[in-house]
């Protein structure tokens, strides 16, 4: 005859209830971890993404810039009353297209992108520019040998950054103060170019305004005198 041991003893149903709460709390959490590594994951991936498709035209920025040609003293002399501009003037201003304000730039460069047979030499005026496409714009690089006579042709000129919603250049003297634009053939700039030139890409429109920001140091400089 089988006699049942009073030391041994099993679960309650309360306490098997209460350990099923506890395992099904702990999944929900597991659960929504995974769920939130593999939202972030994509979003990370997405941004990457992003970023890609930009990268091209920052780096082609970069070379334009980092082989700009400005003439030196005795070649350059301050420009009179009634002198034309500089050939090879660094130029950053604003422009009004379709009613959003974005930044333009004209400067001198060495750098040119060689395209099908047309390997170019030589110094040419390269123009950053933006231009709407419907309900978007592209920011454009404009090249143009001397004598520098064609105009921009937003039909032909490359597009660097395509559907962006800002383009902002920042020019840093080397004092670090920061203009919104620049002119090499003014006085008040001392006739020379900025240290640095920051570009801005906003990607998305307010309020979010995701955006690109790189900087460009500028290898060369020049001081004038009277």
């Amino acid at each position: 005859m089988m006699t049942s041991d009073p030391d041994i003893k099993g679960f309650t149903l309360l306490e098997i209830l209460v350990a099923m709460v506890i395992f099904s709390v702990t999944m929900m959490i597991l659960f929504s971890s995974v769920k939130t590594f593999l939202h972030s994951a994509d979003q990370v991936k997405s941004e990457l993404s992003v970023d890609g498709r930009f990268s091209t035209g920052l780096q082609i920025m970069a070379a334009d810039l980092e082989q700009i040609f400005i003439l030196q003293p005795p070649r350059y002399r301050r420009p009179g009353f009634n002198d034309d501009p500089d050939l090879y003037r660094f130029t950053g201003t604003d422009e009004l297209v379709d009613g959003t304000l974005f930044s333009r730039l004209m400067f001198a460069s060495t750098h040119h992108l060689n395209l099908g047979q047309d390997t170019r030499r030589g110094v040419a005026r390269i123009t950053y520019y933006v231009h709407a496409q419907g309900d978007f714009f592209n920011l454009h690089r404009s090249d143009r040998l001397f004598p520098y006579e064609t105009e921009i042709n937003p039909c032909t000129d490359p597009i660097l950054a395509s559907h962006i919603h800002g383009f902002t250049l920042t020019f840093v003297d080397r004092q670090g103060e920061e203009y919104d634009t620049w002119d090499s053939d003014a006085e008040s700039f001392e006739f020379t170019l900025p240290a640095r030139v920051i570009i801005s890409l906003q990607l998305a429109p307010e309020p979010s305004g995701r955006q690109i920001d790189t900087g460009i140091a500028l290898p060369v400089s020049r001081r004038v005198f009277q």
